[in-house]
Order: C-alpha cells, then structure tokens, then sequence
C-alpha cells in the first residue's frame, strides 16, 4: 500500500514538473516571438525575472501581465528632432563640425521610416528663435541682459560658453544665429518627408533661455508641449533621430528616460556636430539605458518583431536609469 501511494506522488510530482516545464517553454517562446530575442536569452531575461522564485500558475500569470502583456501593447513614436534648413545647409550647418557628418546622408533612411505606416505617431520639432535669443553671438552685448565680467571684457566667438548672470542665470554656447522664428532657416529640410497628421513641437521660444531637449529649456524652469502630446497618444516609447545627434538628439533622448518613456536613438538618421561630442553622447546613451539601433531595427519595432534589450530589461526588471 505505501508502494503505491508512493507511486502516485511520484506520478502526480512527475505530470507537475511536465505542466511547469511547458509553461516555462511557452512563455520563452511567446518572449522570443515579441522580441527578437535568442529562446537563450530569453531564457535569460525569465530567469533574472524569477530569481529565488519557481514557475507556477501563479509566476506564470504574473509575468505574463507584467512582461509580456506590456510588450505586446507597446505603441511607438518617432520622434523628429529639428531636421531643419540652417543646420543641414544653412548658417550652422552641422556638417561643418569636425564629425564631418553631412545631415543630408540621413535623410534617405529618416525618410524610409516617415513614410511607413504603422507609427503610433510622429512628431517633429523646431528650435524656433526670437530674433534676439540667448544662443545668438550677435545678440550677446544686449542691453537686456548681462554676463560675468571675465567673458563681458573678452572677444567672443562662436562656439564659445559664456556665464549669463542677467536676467536669468544660465550657461550659454554662442552660436550663429539661427532657426529665427518664421524664417527659411527655422522650417524643417524640404528633402524630409512631410508625415501626415504628425505633431509639431516648438522648442528654444524664450529669448533668454536655449533648449536643446525637446522636452525642457537647459535651466529645467519650463517644459515643451512634447510630453503631454506623448501621454496623450499613450505613448510608451520613442525613436528619436535627428539634429544635432550630439546635442538636442542626446538630450531629447537622455529627457525621455527621465519622463520615463522607453527610448532608442538612430545613429544613421542622425548628423553630429563634432566627435568629442558624438563619443560622450552614446557613452552617456548606454549608461541612461537608451537603446543605439539601426534603420531596420526600428522597421522591425514597429512590425512588433523586434525590442531593444534596454527596453526589455525596463519592463521586466523596472530598471530606472538616474
């Protein structure tokens, strides 16, 4: 008698371990399916996931609502930063950094992106300066404002960063001027394709403050309309290309892991203006979590097979990149 009853725990523990191993292996595959990932590694991700824990009903369920449910839902933007006329061939035209990146060789690829279909919305931006801005050189002496006395009695030059005590405290790199308001510089390259129903956000509108991130001036004091545009949409992730990749591409992108969307950046729809910059962008893209993908990376996004591991490791481990 305790022969069989032993028989029958073994039995049952056998049919237990069957269930279990293949709850295990669906899930795997239905991470692979959604990710692109390796059945290894995302074995990989499930078993970093789990930790001390087993596969049941019950961490079957969970992970499926907390992982896989959120990556099959996830709706994407591209985000388009100030692909605009006086920085591809205009007054600072990025090309004339010494990255030697001519924005005009992005355009093909950024343009096969705009015109796929399946985008849950595309949004453009604009550096759109007042005549007078603070970024301008030619307006630095101005009446209405005051630097610190060591840059107030040197010579200026473009590019260089000056301390602004008045009216607001702020550090400024003075460049040409630029994407003045209304002007043939400030509209957006007529090469890149015109995205239907796409949003436009204007950025760099206070005259004493620049803005390079798409989401807030560089003081942090206010804020663009790019967020709210994004949460209404319900938008979880972006995929930002743009001008200039080194700087309000880095800090678009490094201002959407900070508002906590999913980001990724494309190098090759993008344009830098000097190396130096270019090299502390990315190191600071990998440290921040923000994905560096390809074209058909991003094709792929989109036709929901494939995700950025910085992506997946977000949703499945709730990494928060300060």
């Amino acid at each position: 008698m305790a022969h069989s009853e032993n028989s029958t725990d073994t039995s049952v523990s056998n049919n237990n371990n069957t269930i279990v191993g293949s709850q295990s292996q669906s899930i795997c595959e239905q991470l692979s399916q959604l990710t692109g990932s390796s059945p290894h590694e995302s074995q990989k991700v499930m078993n970093s996931w789990l930790g001390k824990r087993q596969w049941d009903l019950t961490t079957s369920i969970q992970f499926d609502q907390e992982v896989l449910s959120r990556l099959r839902s996830l709706r994407v933007a591209l985000l388009v930063v100030d692909f605009q006329n006086d920085f591809v061939d205009g007054s600072l035209k990025i090309g004339d950094g010494d990255a030697e990146q001519d924005p005009n060789n992005a355009i093909p690829p950024l343009n096969e992106l705009l015109q796929l279909d399946s985008w849950d919305l595309v949004v453009y931006t604009k550096d759109w300066h007042p005549h007078n801005h603070i970024s301008f050189l030619s307006q630095a002496h101005n009446s209405d404002r005051e630097m610190d006395m060591k840059d107030e009695n040197r010579t200026l030059n473009y590019f260089d960063s000056v301390q602004f005590l008045k009216p607001i405290k702020t550090e400024q790199v003075l460049y040409p001027d630029h994407c003045i308001q209304k002007s043939w510089g400030s509209d957006i390259h007529p090469s890149l394709y015109n995205s239907p129903n796409a949003e436009y956000i204007m950025k760099g509108v206070d005259p004493y403050l620049d803005s390079y991130s798409a989401f807030f001036d560089n003081n942090g004091l206010s804020k663009t309309e790019l967020e709210d545009v994004l949460r209404r949409e319900n938008i979880d992730a972006v995929i930002i290309a743009g001008l200039a990749y080194d700087i309000c591409v880095k800090f678009t992108c490094l201002d959407a892991v900070k508002q906590n969307f999913l980001a990724a950046v494309i190098p090759e729809c993008s344009a830098g203006l000097t190396k130096k910059g270019i090299a502390e962008s990315e190191e600071a893209f990998t440290k921040k979590g923000v994905a560096m993908i390809s074209k058909e990376d991003a094709t792929k996004i989109i036709g929901k097979s494939f995700l950025p591991i910085e992506w997946i490791q977000n949703i499945a481990f709730g990494k928060k990149h300060s």
